[in-house]
């Protein structure tokens, strides 16, 4: 069986005064990364996991801290991690003969 991994976008609205304790918690999570903030209480994910089932603990665990007032999923796209490393290797392997 070949390893999939889900790439996803989240927004998250919260509470202004919570941003960098929910920034802290979300980057302290492999596969997370905190793409942008806002200072009025908006925040923008994308986490890489090896299933659906990680992205909804992932959202299911953000719901619950202090401050979060929502999670929208926005993206999701899974593909074959072994696929996904080839192409990366292709277009590594063009931009290298350019």
């Amino acid at each position: 069986m070949n390893a999939e991994l889900h790439i996803s976008s989240l927004v998250v609205q919260l509470q202004p005064a919570h941003i960098a304790d929910v920034r802290q918690q979300c980057q302290a999570h492999p596969g997370v990364e905190v793409h942008a903030t806002d200072p009025c209480g908006k925040m923008v994910l994308v986490l890489e996991t090896a299933g659906q089932r990680e992205i909804v603990a992932f959202i299911e665990a953000l719901q619950r801290a202090p401050g979060v007032l929502s999670v929208s999923l926005v993206y999701h796209h899974a593909e074959i991690a072994e696929e996904l490393n080839r192409e990366m290797e292709e277009m590594s392997d063009d931009a290298d003969a350019t």
